[in-house]
């Protein structure tokens, strides 16, 4: 009695192979959540380190007795802390869904604000600790973002570490 063997040529092979590698795609697709963005309320330590920085150097380049070259960098640095500020505010918004044209706050000051006499100007030591903090606390972030948060986070750290480590340096004698 003659057996029936299946007979299989190589189409049926090379589309069953087709079939099953598409099949895979499928279920390997449907298998993974796509990953979350980190939270937005990460951001909102450098967003504060950032005011707070920008705040420290203005101060400290209003003070009597800086050198004209630290006191210049002491004002480029609370710019830049401030524009700082500016992009993380704008990526927190964007995060949260809440982007507007403008995303800058304005605060206008108390007149109680008027009439307290001026707090006492930072040390330039205050201003480079600050600055150090807030470089290693955006490098920390960097290594848990992705794309432009993490580009942000970058140039902050490298703009912090190089205001504390080049710009914020007296001059000393010169050989």
């Amino acid at each position: 009695m003659p057996s029936a063997v299946p007979v299989t040529n190589r189409r049926g092979v090379l589309a069953g192979g087709a079939a099953l590698a598409a099949l895979g795609v499928v279920v390997s697709a449907c298998g993974e959540s796509p990953p979350k963005p980190p939270a937005a309320e990460d951001l909102l330590g450098p967003l504060d380190e950032a005011r707070r920085d920008s705040s420290l150097a203005g101060a400290a380049a209003a003070a009597v007795g800086n050198p004209p070259q630290i006191a210049a960098a002491l004002t480029v640095v609370a710019t830049q802390r401030a524009a700082h500020a500016r992009a993380l505010a704008t990526e927190i918004a964007r995060a949260a869904g809440k982007l507007t044209s403008s995303s800058s706050e304005t605060t206008s000051p108390s007149p109680a604000d008027a009439a307290a006499p001026p707090p006492p100007a930072p040390p330039l030591s205050d201003v480079v600790d600050s600055l150090r903090t807030s470089a290693e606390s955006a490098s920390r972030l960097v290594a848990t973002s992705s794309g432009y948060r993490a580009g942000l986070l970058g140039s902050i750290t490298a703009s912090c570490t190089a205001a504390y480590q080049v710009a914020l340096v007296p001059a000393g004698p010169t050989p």
